[in-house]
């Protein structure tokens, strides 16, 4: 569970999704059917963590793509919504990287953090003006 910290920004990520473009019928039913495995049984083991670890590495990677080759599709309330979401995503691992006793990496976590929030707040505020 992601604890509170300067580093968060106070909007709720998925707060902000209902004005969200979504996929269709297909993407959503396994979206939702994800979630419910996730949430149902967290993962306890070397073989979930590695399944999950995969998912986020694949969702990752479909973001990079996304962003470097569609980005003039995004405006500036989905860039802040990602912003938003990037900061969330940065202060998981990092609360992450910190429980496995890794102190430098956690505190260079806590500044990337920092920084997505600081760009999100800002970007917010402009894509709101």
């Amino acid at each position: 569970m992601l604890m509170s910290r300067w580093y968060l920004t106070a909007p709720d990520w998925f707060a902000e999704l209902p004005d969200a473009s979504r996929l269709g019928d297909d993407g959503q039913t396994v979206i939702s059917q994800f979630a419910r495995v996730l949430h149902d049984e967290p993962p306890v083991g070397p073989a979930e963590t590695a399944a999950v670890m995969r998912v986020a590495l694949l969702a990752v990677e479909q973001l990079g793509e996304a962003m470097t080759h569609a980005a003039e599709c995004h405006d500036l309330t989905e860039l802040a919504r990602l912003l938003c979401g990037l900061n969330l995503v940065q202060a998981h691992l990092t609360q992450t990287i910190q429980r496995i006793s890794l102190s430098t990496a956690g505190i260079n976590g806590e500044i990337l953090a920092g920084h997505l929030k600081d760009a999100h707040l800002i970007l917010r505020s402009v894509a709101v003006s």
